[in-house]
C-alpha cells in the first residue's frame, strides 16, 4: 500500500483556522505539531507526503516533522506552481511523480484534508478519506481493500451513493 498524506490539516494538528489570514511561514512552522498517532499509523508503510505548500519550504518542513516525530516520509513533493489549487498541484504531482515512478495502477490510498482534492483522488480512481477530529486506532480497512475497483467506482455517474454502498464494511444509502 501506498500512502498519499496531506500536509496541512492532516499531518499538521495546529493548521490554522480555515477562512483566517494565517501567520507567516516561518513562524507557523516553528509551532507546527504534527499527529503522532498518524505518524505511527502511516509509519509501516510507504508514504508520499504532497502538499501545496510552496517547495521553498520543503527542507526546512521535513526537518521540523523528523524533528517532532522522529519519522520521515519516503518521498515528498511541495508545490512547484500553485494553479489549481491543491487538488491542481496535487494531481500535477501524481502526473509527474507518482504514476511515473510507481505505476497508474499501485494500491494508493490518500489521507487528506481537502474536499477538492479528495474528488480529484476519486476521479483517478485512488480512495481518500480526512483525518477528521477522531484520533484513529488503525487505518481505514476499506480504504486499503485491495480487491475493490475504486477506477469503476470513481466513475460511476452517481459516485456517491456507489461510494458508500459498495465498500466492504461501508453503511449502504446516501
Amino acid at each position: 500500500m501506498i500512502i498519499l498524506l496531506d500536509l496541512n490539516y492532516t499531518l499538521v494538528a495546529n493548521s490554522p483556522k480555515r477562512g483566517t489570514t494565517p501567520p507567516a511561514m516561518a513562524v507557523r512552522l516553528r509551532t507546527e505539531r504534527y499527529r503522532q498517532w498518524l505518524v505511527e499509523l502511516v509509519r509501516p508503510h510507504h508514504v508520499i507526503l504532497m502538499t501545496a505548500r510552496p517547495s521553498r519550504w520543503r527542507e526546512p518542513t521535513l526537518e521540523r516533522i523528523h524533528e517532532m516525530t522522529g519519522w520521515r516520509p519516503q518521498e515528498a513533493f511541495f508545490a512547484e506552481r500553485g494553479a489549481g489549487g491543491p487538488p491542481g498541484i496535487k494531481q500535477r504531482i501524481l502526473f509527474a511523480h507518482v504514476f511515473p515512478n510507481h505505476g497508474r495502477h499501485a494500491n494508493y490510498i490518500a489521507i487528506e484534508s481537502n474536499p477538492r482534492s479528495r474528488a480529484m483522488y476519486a476521479r483517478h480512481g485512488i480512495p481518500a478519506v480526512p483525518v477528521g477530529n477522531r484520533q484513529w486506532k488503525r487505518i481505514p480497512p476499506w480504504l486499503s481493500c485491495e480487491v475493490c475497483d475504486f477506477s469503476r467506482i470513481a466513475k460511476s455517474p452517481d459516485f456517491r451513493v456507489t461510494m458508500l454502498t459498495q465498500i466492504p464494511g461501508r453503511a449502504t444509502g446516501a
